[in-house]
């Protein structure tokens, strides 16, 4: 969107600092924050880890790894009926929404279910009126500080998958059209006698929010009428999903709601709210001295900026003013005092530095150098060369036909097929595809169960649980108990898929979640094993409740299930 800009102020027109100057400022910084050795149970963990992340630092770094069990340990627990659930703390919906930013910048599915749990908990605490508060303050008309990380932190699950209804962020378009000043700006506390103000901290938090509400209800200005980010193929995890099972339970005789319903804001009310706030931002600009706190000010022009993709804020190039102002502010220690909590402050000043929404959106201001990738010098290229083409000058494997006799053609002859594009294009070809294709190809695919490639075998079963025929279940319970165990958890999902169960009866889908790192060999194999058996168990036991009336009475698993029959 072109933002419409009345020049009020002059630009401060700083030149920006040499990006060595720059990366030893975020290096300062991060050391600063690191000399912290453990931040215990405290909602900065989550802030700390994202600002590592965004500077560079690999998810696997103690440092992180210690910030996530921190977090995970004060808001993730078990209720009475052994389901995650999320635990607020003192920071409430400030550390939710960061927690989701952080939990989806490492990995979406590692952290799924965490990531699910505090969504419902963040679009539980929306106020009827479409805004976010603190819980003991209760009736008010929101905070735009808050309402800000709880639009972050659900922009951060969308972006992990776990979709928001359409009303959440419909009632949280309506609250920020109704609290925008007349002028554009927001204040912090609307509608209040002492925080109804405008200022520059709740002005870039306000609309940043508004560019964020806007791509959710009209990605590429077009109606939503399914998910906003397309899901792509998870990366290959340690048992190798085939794909993530995603279900929902109905509840008896109830349908499952659709939640991409008509928002009641329209697309020109959002763009009239965005272009008004975006003026006021650029006519008011002030990285010397803006009203609240400095830095969280700065990190909320380099929202806006990203968002609107765009590399200057009318005249004035807010990266090389905000890093030169920073660079001049940031103390002998490396941190940024700023206003309040230092380390708070510093986390801003990195996140800005980095260009942490940049990153988040895959902006590129810079064209990429001729030749860059991969594939340079023959780096990546498939192994069957003739199975390649060239298309807009890249290098592609050629795309299977999508037709599902091909398909199993392909995985009966593993040796000579590309699994990966095989297994990515049936997957395709079975979800969008005409369901009794597959039913009348079930024999074939029946085989392949007992084929000697583990990747063939979870193939099959991912396939005979979409077949939605419930006689396929004791194949898949039988593989419960398969040689390898990335099987077994295949055969798992697709149990929950077949049954509808999301949770598989209780069963975890990673048995060895919560194992210790350096368990022996062997006691890790009796942890699969004794998991596999409770699982069978549970889900034989469904599996009776349900089957055929023809299948009721078959004397040899009736053995098999009473076997002390037999010693009598």
């Amino acid at each position: 969107m072109a933002l419409i800009v009345f020049f009020t102020f002059q630009s401060t027109a700083y030149a920006q600092p040499p990006k060595a100057e720059i990366d030893a400022a975020i290096k300062r910084g991060v050391a600063f924050l690191k000399q912290k050795k453990d931040y215990g149970r405290t909602g900065i963990n989550a802030f700390v880890a994202y600002t590592l992340l965004k500077s560079g630092e690999s998810p696997e770094s103690p440092y992180i790894q210690n910030c996530i069990k921190n977090i995970l340990a004060d808001h993730q627990q078990k209720n009475k009926q052994g389901e995650l659930v999320y635990q607020p703390g003192s920071d409430y919906n400030y550390c939710a929404g960061v927690q989701l930013m952080v939990l989806e910048a490492i990995s979406p599915e590692l952290y799924y279910e965490e990531i699910r749990t505090t969504t419902e908990f963040l679009i539980s605490t929306q106020l009827p009126g479409g805004g976010w508060f603190y819980p003991q303050d209760t009736p008010n008309n929101g905070d735009t500080s808050i309402s800000q990380y709880a639009i972050l932190g659900l922009w951060a699950a969308e972006r992990a998958g776990v979709v928001v209804p359409t009303t959440v962020w419909d009632k949280a378009a309506r609250w920020h059209l109704s609290t925008q000043l007349t002028n554009g700006a927001f204040s912090y506390h609307p509608g209040t006698r002492s925080e109804s103000a405008a200022k520059h901290t709740m002005a870039v938090a306000g609309t940043g929010s508004m560019y964020i509400i806007s791509m959710q209800l009209y990605p590429d200005g077009k109606l939503r009428t399914g998910p906003v980010v397309k899901q792509k193929k998870p990366p290959k995890m340690r048992f190798g999903f085939l794909e993530k099972v995603e279900l929902s339970e109905k509840e008896k005789g109830e349908e499952e709601k659709n939640p991409f319903t008509k928002p009641t804001i329209s697309y020109a009310a959002l763009q009239g709210g965005k272009s008004k706030g975006a003026n006021w931002v650029i006519n008011n600009y002030n990285v010397r001295n803006p009203t609240g706190w400095p830095n969280y000010y700065l990190y909320g022009i380099e929202r806006i900026a990203a968002l609107a993709d765009t590399q200057k804020l009318g005249p004035h190039d807010w990266y090389a003013d905000g890093a030169r102002q920073l660079l001049t502010t940031q103390l002998a220690d490396g941190s940024w005092k700023g206003v309040g909590n230092v380390h708070a402050s510093t986390c801003l000043a990195i996140i800005f530095l980095s260009k942490a929404t940049v990153k988040t959106l895959g902006r590129k201001y810079k064209p990429e150098p001729v030749g860059a990738g991969l594939l340079a010098g023959g780096r990546g290229l498939p192994k069957n060369l003739a199975e390649v083409q060239m298309r807009n000058g890249k290098i592609e494997n050629k795309k299977l036909s999508g037709d599902l006799s091909e398909l199993l053609a392909q995985l009966e002859n593993p040796a000579t097929a590309d699994l990966d594009t095989t297994q990515e294009t049936l997957v395709e070809t079975i979800t969008l595809g005409d369901r009794e294709q597959l039913i009348k190809q079930k024999d074939r695919v029946l085989k392949l169960i007992d084929a000697r490639s583990p990747d063939v075998r979870r193939t099959a079963f991912w396939a005979l649980a979409r077949t939605n025929d419930f006689r396929m279940a004791p194949h898949l319970i039988r593989a419960l108990k398969d040689p390898d165990l990335g099987v077994r958890i295949e055969a798992r999902n697709g149990l929950c898929t077949l049954s509808r169960k999301i949770r598989g009866l209780g069963m975890p889908a990673d048995p060895l979640a919560d194992a210790p790192e350096n368990l022996p060999e062997a006691e890790r194999l009796k942890l699969v094993e004794a998991w596999s058996d409770e699982a069978t168990k549970r889900w034989q036991k469904w599996y009776n409740s349900i089957k055929p009336f023809e299948e009721k009475f078959d004397l040899y698993e009736v053995l098999n299930q009473f076997p002390q029959s037999k010693n009598k």
